[in-house]
């Protein structure tokens, strides 16, 4: 359907959106279901009419995401998932009829899954039993993928009746916010936001939960309650003694540590990618820390990983997010594909296990913490205590 999906996006960011002369679709919410390997992941797109022109506004849980730049034509519609390199490409059956595919275009090949949609507002809807356990609160949990490796976790559970909301915090991040519902003993929960699509399933009973995350992969989840959950120390996973680099800024310009912008201060550097919902939560809360701390004389470095199919595609995309999202602090290219390693980009970096990773150099320029993961704002009382964290490790380092 689209053949050159970043030219496309060159032409949307000059013209915001482009659409055709007639109506395609009925304003108001489609309900869309997406086939992955192990689910149906189900999602709510609510469209809106400005004029011709269409937008979109997708519900995923407690946020919602303004889809920006959809492209019609004749019974084809284009939606650009934010600033990722993937999208919704549809084709319009009827008036009550959508099929078509979600797709990254980040992947050789590209990643294709089909998906359905027709008129409806909400992501589940059931005749649901009453619930026989209680989900409020904090679980502690052991997560194991495929590989049969494991990591530590806490799950999130916001109960209201049959309803269910919350999140899954791990070792490299948080899962971000899905939505769902409890019938019995047993939920269904799903996540939508263009990267993390994925189904949350299982069972409570007797303050025992068993349960699977489902996408084109699985990872099984089993714990108990425990209203003192929490992840292993987030700066003790990854080292680094010192650190040292030089990377181009999206204009191309070559920036370092050394130069004069950064003399004499502090400096949090973080490994970034726009590929990666925690990176953008966490540039979310940066950018206005940023504007309204650099008079404190400290400075924000990101380093980006892109895993993109070439260094002018990384190049690309990586200038469009910046653009898009007003980033005020440093952004440097680091690497282009998933070849790209931050420990081969760095030296002495060990054990990096996640992005983001911040790290906290002080005036000297010298290593003093590393931060590994992120806690975003669908954690609640763990995002607000790693806000405090990292003023407090900021205030530190400007004394």
């Amino acid at each position: 359907m689209i053949k050159n999906f970043f030219c496309l996006l060159l032409l949307t960011i000059s013209l915001p959106v482009l659409s055709g002369t007639k109506r395609i679709i009925e304003a108001g919410a489609w309900r869309f279901e997406m086939k992955a390997t192990y689910a149906t992941i189900p999602f709510v797109i609510q469209f809106k009419y400005h004029g011709k022109r269409l937008s979109g506004t997708l519900r995923n849980g407690k946020e919602n995401i303004r889809l920006e730049g959809i492209v019609v034509k004749k019974d084809t519609i284009l939606i650009p998932l934010q600033h990722y390199e993937s999208a919704l490409e549809l084709q319009v059956l009827n008036k009550e009829t959508i099929k078509g595919e979600y797709v990254r275009y980040n992947k050789n090949p590209e990643v294709r899954m089909p998906l359905d949609g027709k008129k409806g507002s909400e992501r589940y809807n059931g005749n649901y039993e009453k619930p026989l356990a209680k989900f409020d609160g904090d679980w502690a949990v052991t997560l194991k993928d495929e590989d049969g490796k494991e990591s530590q976790g806490v799950v999130v559970f916001e109960q209201k009746g049959n309803r269910l909301n919350g999140t899954i915090l791990s070792t490299t991040g948080d899962y971000r916010y899905f939505e769902g519902y409890v019938s019995g003993e047993l939920f269904e929960a799903a996540s939508f936001d263009g990267v993390y699509n994925y189904v949350f399933k299982g069972r409570v009973e007797k303050n025992k939960i068993e349960a699977s995350i489902l996408a084109s992969w699985m990872t099984n989840v089993v714990g108990k309650r425990d209203p003192k959950a929490h992840l292993p120390d987030p700066y003790k996973q990854t080292q680094l003694d010192k650190m040292s680099f030089t990377f181009p800024d999206i204009n191309g310009k070559k920036v370092s540590l050394s130069d004069p912008q950064f003399k004499d201060k502090p400096v949090v550097v973080t490994f970034y990618g726009t590929w990666c919902p925690n990176c953008i939560d966490e540039t979310n809360y940066l950018s206005p820390w940023y504007e309204k701390n650099k008079g404190r004389g400290v400075e924000i470095i990101a380093l980006a990983f892109e895993r993109s199919l070439t260094q002018a595609d990384a190049r690309m995309q990586l200038t469009k997010t910046v653009k898009r999202m007003k980033i005020p602090f440093t952004v440097l290219l680091a690497g282009s594909t998933p070849e790209d390693k931050p420990m081969d980009k760095i030296p002495g970096l060990k054990n990096f296990i996640s992005f983001p990773t911040t790290v906290f150099l002080n005036k000297k320029h010298e290593v003093v913490k590393v931060h590994a993961g992120f806690t975003g704002p669908s954690t609640g009382k763990f995002y607000e205590e790693w806000q405090k964290e990292f003023n407090h490790d900021v205030d530190e380092l400007l004394k």
